[in-house]
C-alpha cells in the first residue's frame, strides 16, 4: 500500500474529508495558546486559516517561523478533526509566485 499524499489545496477549498493537504501562502505570526500548542496563520489569498503545532516538538520551528513573518511558505499539514496539524513547513524564498500561480492553473485545466 502506498502512502498517503498530500494534495495541493487552496484554503477556501479544503473541505472536511481532506486528509492531507499542502498550502502555499505567507506566514502570519506565531500565537501561543494556554495550552503547548502554538498556531500560525497561513494566507494564499483565498483565505486565512490556523496551522497548529505542537511547541515541544517544533520549539525550533517555532522561533524560525516568529523570525520570518511575511515568509512565503509551503505547509504540509494533516486534517486532525477540522485542525490542521502542521507536518512539514518548507520555506519558499525565492520562488517564483507568478510560475506556481500558472503551474496551479494548467494542473486545474488537467483536472489534476
Amino acid at each position: 500500500m502506498l502512502p498517503e499524499r498530500y494534495v495541493p489545496k487552496k484554503i477556501a477549498a479544503i473541505g472536511e474529508a481532506d486528509r492531507r493537504v499542502a498550502v502555499v501562502g505567507t506566514l502570519g505570526t506565531v500565537e501561543d495558546d494556554e495550552t503547548s500548542e502554538r498556531h500560525v496563520i497561513v494566507d494564499d489569498g483565498t483565505g486565512k486559516i490556523e496551522v497548529f503545532f505542537d511547541a515541544g516538538e517544533n520549539g525550533a520551528l517555532a522561533g524560525a517561523v516568529r523570525s520570518e513573518d511575511g515568509m512565503l511558505v509551503r505547509a504540509f499539514c494533516t486534517n486532525d478533526g477540522g485542525k490542521l496539524r502542521l507536518d512539514v513547513l518548507q520555506p519558499m524564498a525565492g520562488a517564483d509566485i507568478n510560475l506556481l500561480k500558472t503551474v496551479d492553473e494548467l494542473y486545474g485545466k488537467a483536472g489534476l
